[in-house]
């Protein structure tokens, strides 16, 4: 695992005067470990059930996902009362539909000033050649995501009982009661300004103990009825994955939600006006989606958003 801590005011004044051991004032100052782990949110191994609940698929549509995979890494973090700051500069795939129950470890920081870092950013990047990866993770999977440069790559199912499938514009429905979907996205984004569910931005390290630092991703963003920048205040719908199979053959495909207009498949019910490039279609709908996955120690939240090459 690459590791790499910079200080950088004392970096600075070592490259000046060459002196061995610059920075030792001394006296022993206190630090700490930092361990930055990723994990799925429980959408992605349990999926999601229809219901009421604030959580729940809202048309009746259960989901299950039979494989998540995601580019993630080049954790960093910093001080903005010292100039400190942590890079790790490694990218993972990782397999978050079987991810272990340890979660998986991408990043450690050792002898870290044990004080708050109140900034922290990693990043879902499009996967390229060289990128790691961590068991139970299969090296097709890696081949997969590195030879399409995928950030996100997930395949599944939506489920319901008298479910059925209306492809636009006004054709008629048909019986659907279960329709899968396979779907890779190049959607790198960088994610910063990290902050818990309560807004306290970046981490504490305690003195000689070790602060778990997690990169949540979130396997729901693409059922949403808004495309959030902030605080998840939505209800969930996937009837738009049955309406998007205009061929009929129980799978909606990229190709498929590229041909769908959005005003078609999203009612009243939707508000997908975002900042930037339009929402002109079902992809364009999950591709801005799959560019809001990060998030931060569960349903903490990382606002500012950058999308990568």
């Amino acid at each position: 695992m690459q590791r790499m801590r910079e200080t950088g005011f004392v970096v600075a004044a070592c490259a000046l005067a060459l002196v061995a051991g610059c920075g030792d004032d001394g006296a022993a100052s206190e630090t700490g470990t930092v361990q930055v782990f990723v994990e799925p949110e429980d959408t992605i191994p349990e999926g999601l059930e229809p219901g009421t609940g604030e959580e729940n698929i809202a048309d009746g549509w259960k989901v299950t996902y039979t494989q998540f995979l995601v580019t993630v890494g080049n954790v960093r973090a910093g001080r903005t009362d010292a100039g400190e700051t942590l890079v790790d500069p490694s990218v993972f795939v990782l397999d978050l539909k079987n991810a272990p129950a340890t979660r998986y470890v991408i990043a450690e920081f050792q002898d870290v000033s044990a004080v708050r870092w109140n900034r922290f950013g990693f990043d879902l990047p499009n996967a390229r050649a060289g990128v790691k990866t961590l068991p139970p993770t299969r090296e097709d999977d890696v081949a997969l995501m590195v030879e399409n440069g995928y950030s996100v790559f997930f395949e599944g199912v939506i489920e319901k009982a008298g479910g059925e499938s209306c492809p636009p514009p006004g054709d008629t429905c048909v019986p659907a009661e279960e329709v899968r979907f396979r779907w890779g996205f190049s959607a790198g984004t960088s994610f910063d300004d990290c902050a818990t569910e309560d807004g306290l931005t970046g981490f504490g390290v305690p003195t000689s103990g070790t602060v778990a630092v997690k990169p949540t991703i979130h396997g729901d963003h693409w059922f949403f009825d808004n495309i959030t920048t902030g605080v998840e205040l939505t209800k969930r719908y996937a009837q738009y994955i049955a309406d998007c199979d205009l061929d009929g053959d129980g799978e909606t495909t990229i190709e498929e939600l590229r041909q769908v207009s959005a005003t078609d498949v999203f009612g009243d019910e939707y508000n997908i006006t975002v900042p930037g490039d339009p929402i002109e279609t079902a992809y364009d709908y999950v591709v801005a989606q799959a560019r809001t996955l990060g998030d931060f120690q569960g349903d903490g939240e990382c606002p500012t958003r950058t999308v990568l090459p």
